[in-house]
């Protein structure tokens, strides 16, 4: 019988993680199961949860908040023999969509009760694991905005937001690239790096990426004309960004960037900064919970 640990960031989605706890108790006490519910209460506090709750015997490790509290959960138990799952409860929500999980609390919780599992891939860059989405660059400067706080905006509308108000000032560097084909040197205006299709609350960076595949996809976007950008930027929500010629579409097992100077990397809600990165993938590394939502 699987025993259930729910690490719950009460300040993702503006409280909205936390107001699901309720439900949560109620779900699991009518059906009997082992589980425990915990709050984080400060950076980097989901990640020593988690590792502390594996230790514990808890084997199904639930993180319940946004994408960064995904990628806390799991640099907590990266390398154990246990599954993560997600509860979405943040402004995004990228990782529970790429894993079926539906938005609708009670529904989520008896998906989480069935206990679908599938093997996916892993990646690490910076020393740090992910399991969905990295982008470095102007992307990343946005997600640091969104990060920073949009009042009057939440979910998607904050990107959307932070996309124009970041867009006429960004500079772009140059960035010595190589996806195992030796190196070439770019000028764009991100590079995207996925296991899922998506971040941003459903921006569709990567639309071919499959989560087992033993694969990276990658986005090099080149810069362009800023009101091409406005123009073309819907696609990347249809699906449709592959259709611009500026946006170059590939495949690695391993990917290593050269910056010429520092640059904000997004790896799951979280901004970190950094001129090199080296990134590697194991594949079919990290056990998952898998809702029955359909995509």
């Amino acid at each position: 019988m699987n025993s259930y640990k729910f690490i719950v960031n009460p300040i993702a989605g503006a409280g909205k993680a936390k107001s699901l706890i309720p439900a949560i108790r109620e779900n699991f006490r009518q059906a009997g199961a082992n589980f425990d519910i915990y709050q984080t209460n400060a950076p980097r506090d989901a990640i020593e949860a988690a590792e502390k709750a594996a230790q514990d015997g808890f084997n199904v490790l639930v993180a319940v908040g946004g994408d960064g509290t995904v990628n806390e959960v799991l640099n907590g138990i990266a390398g154990r023999k246990v599954i993560l799952a997600t509860l979405p409860g943040g402004k995004g929500n990228d990782f529970a969509t790429a894993v079926n999980m539906p938005r609708d609390i009670d529904a989520a919780c008896q998906d989480l009760l069935r206990a679908e599992t599938k093997d996916i891939d892993l990646g690490r860059v910076m020393d740090r694991y992910f399991i969905n989405s990295v982008g470095v660059g102007f992307d990343a400067a946005v997600a640091r905005r969104v990060n920073d706080g949009v009042k009057l905006f939440k979910g998607v509308s904050a990107y959307v937001y932070a996309f124009f108000e970041i867009l006429f000032n960004y500079e772009v560097v140059d960035i010595e690239i190589d996806l195992g084909m030796g190196p070439m040197k770019s000028s764009p205006l991100l590079v995207a790096v996925g296991i899922g299709q998506a971040y941003g609350g459903g921006m569709r960076i990567v639309p071919d990426a499959i989560q087992d595949d033993g694969l990276f996809d990658v986005c090099i976007f080149d810069d362009m004309n800023r009101l091409s950008l406005i123009y073309h930027f819907p696609k990347v929500f249809s699906g449709k960004l592959k259709e611009i010629r500026q946006a170059g579409m590939y495949q690695a097992q391993e990917i290593r960037l050269k910056l010429s100077e520092e640059r904000p990397l997004h790896m799951e809600g979280e901004i970190f900064m950094g001129d090199q990165m080296h990134f590697t993938l194991q594949s079919k590394a990290m056990k998952v919970l898998t809702g029955s939502q359909s995509k």
